[in-house]
């Protein structure tokens, strides 16, 4: 019994360290004008979520906005897509991976916007 209660306690302490090391971190990217450009550093073995959002403007679509993640040498960038969960606050996602293990990588995204609304 007492092995199985240590089993339990190294698996489940496992766990908490696994779900650290592979935790996603999540980013958000504002833009007040009509396109920004943002340079973003990646951790070594780093996942980050990144979020563009167009502030200042009243009607953001997936037709009138963009974002673009460019990834370089041992990286991967997913996604692109347009949420519109809450009509006030859409914004664009995509996630990259450094898959280093030895080093910090930059990713470039540019955010694409309407004009401001007046």
């Amino acid at each position: 019994m007492k092995d199985l209660v240590g089993a339990l306690i190294l698996a489940g302490v496992l766990s908490v360290l696994a779900g650290t090391a592979f935790a996603k971190a999540t980013k958000q990217l504002h833009c007040s004008t009509t396109k920004c450009t943002y340079t973003e550093q990646l951790n070594k073995d780093g996942t980050t979520s990144f979020q563009g959002y167009c502030d200042g403007t009243s009607y953001v679509t997936e037709e009138n906005s963009e974002m673009d993640c460019h990834p370089v040498k041992g990286m991967t960038c997913m996604g692109n897509y347009f949420v519109n969960i809450d009509a006030n606050h859409p914004y664009w996602s995509c996630t990259c991976t450094n898959w280093s293990a030895t080093k910090k990588l930059n990713a470039t995204i540019d955010l694409l916007c309407p004009a401001p609304s007046q």
